[in-house]
């Protein structure tokens, strides 16, 4: 039997559910399979994935530590989670037939800008881009009506 390698998440997107080969495929990150047993595998990334002519699908996976991850809600505390077995076993297959659902651990402080920086708004952004180009402001004065 010959089983097709497939590391491009351009090509696996016949044999994987969208956010599976777009996000998780080559990608590092923070992500979760939940199993059919309910344990959740924690993994930071599928590395490829093999398919088999008669349509099984095995995942190759980099696997994270084991535990709840950071800033988990608290209904998801609950779970057990799998990781490596031992330091320095990072290295796993999953058949994805026992996989339920994938989902990604974000921590909220991973969500915000470098520095603490707050997004601007559009309007913040004009004023700003309107103070740094002084041909800008001489513009607005040379279109804005005169007082009479």
């Amino acid at each position: 039997m010959t089983w097709t390698r497939i590391t491009d998440p351009e090509q696996a997107e016949g044999s994987l559910p969208v956010w599976f080969g777009t996000r998780m495929l080559g990608l590092r990150g923070s992500f979760g399979l939940v199993l059919t047993t309910g344990d959740v595998l924690r993994i930071t990334c599928i590395t490829a994935l093999h398919e088999s002519p008669h349509g099984v699908i095995l995942l190759d996976v980099l696997l994270d530590h084991a535990g709840v991850p950071d800033g988990v809600d608290q209904a998801w505390q609950m779970k057990h989670y799998l990781g490596a077995p031992v330091p320095g076993a990072s290295m796993a297959t999953v058949n994805l037939a026992h996989v339920v659902t994938a989902v990604e651990f974000v921590v909220a402080e991973m969500a915000e800008p470098p520095d603490g920086q707050a997004l601007l708004r559009r309007d913040e952004i004009d004023r700003e881009r309107a103070s740094a180009d002084p041909l800008a402001e001489t513009l607005e004065r040379s279109t804005s009506p005169s007082p009479d």
